[in-house]
């Protein structure tokens, strides 16, 4: 069945599914859970190297705002291997998501950029998913 079948058919929720299909064997992604700091004001190496640092640029001529996620913080940069790897960075604009990009272990790196028209956004917001460590969120007020 064709990708757009398959959206004609089943959804939303099943076209999600299907481009998570297109990323590395999914088998190695086994962690979900949704994770956070034990103390936010002073995070360990390890959850630096997990939480995503987002980065806003400056606003262009067409109203377009420049967002570079990257995952890692303080110098400690995710590693990205056939085995241990982000496989997903997301941006919302105060809850609305924005875009995900899907990772491939290995050959990519944790990070994902996105134009976005920031006027009237109070937070962004981004996720970031570790195949071995769960989701890992990270938000700024503008």
């Amino acid at each position: 069945m064709k990708r757009r079948d398959v959206l004609k058919v089943a959804g939303l929720a099943v076209a999600t599914m299907a481009v998570g299909a297109e990323a590395s064997d999914e088998s190695l992604i086994v962690n979900r859970l949704d994770m956070k700091p034990e103390d936010p004001a002073k995070p360990t190496d390890f959850e630096l190297k997990h939480l995503p640092k987002i980065t806003v640029k400056e606003k262009d001529a067409s109203g377009y705002t420049m967002v570079e996620i990257t995952v890692g913080q303080g110098g400690i940069i995710h590693p990205s291997t056939p085995d241990h790897w982000i496989d997903f960075i997301s941006l919302y604009a105060d809850d609305k998501l924005v875009g995900k990009s899907v990772l491939e272990a290995d050959i990519s790196r944790g990070a994902a950029s996105f134009a976005v028209k920031l006027d009237n956004v109070k937070t962004l917001t981004s996720k970031a998913g570790c195949n071995l460590h769960g989701i890992w969120t990270s938000t700024v007020t503008l």
